[in-house]
């Protein structure tokens, strides 16, 4: 019955290495086909980068699909603001989202954003840059995906 009060706490690592491989789990499950991989960044800054990757596949136009790439990135700052219990003071949260490999094999990237996960909280996506982080976008994204003619705004997938 009182059991719990005699069971021996796992040391800090192992606490931390137990919530990351659940947080892998989590984003999984919740973005299929996608990943989630954490480096201890010491002595470089004291904490680790997280990185996180989400799949999208292209809809419609090239604006159709770049609001979907913003879309889910939004998707991730929210999954990742529920999980931030898992993050240490000086930890960062890098974002990548794209195409699967199967659609482009190379040059797949749409959009990367990183933020500190002290300010995870904060973040009004796609605003990374007023808590302290940024945002880029792969300008040749959408090459080979749609026609050339009419200019990328315009373009249709067929």
């Amino acid at each position: 019955m009182f059991g719990w009060l005699f069971r021996k706490r796992l040391p800090v690592a192992d606490q931390l290495t137990a919530g990351y491989t659940r947080l892998r789990e989590l984003f999984g499950r919740r973005f299929p086909g996608g990943e989630f991989s954490s480096c201890d960044m010491r002595p470089h800054f004291d904490g680790y980068l997280h990185n996180a990757w989400a799949e999208v596949l292209p809809v419609g136009s090239v604006e159709a699909t770049r609001t979907l790439a913003y879309a889910r990135l939004a998707e991730m700052v929210e999954f990742f603001r529920s999980h931030h219990t898992h993050f240490g003071p000086h930890d960062w949260l890098q974002f990548g989202v794209g195409f699967p490999i199967a659609v482009k094999p190379t040059g797949r990237r749409i959009l990367k954003g990183w933020v500190p996960a002290s300010r995870l909280g904060e973040v009004q996506s796609p605003d990374f840059a007023a808590v302290g982080g940024a945002i880029g976008g792969n300008d040749l994204w959408f090459q080979g995906l749609w026609p050339s003619v009419g200019g990328p705004a315009s373009e249709q997938v067929s």
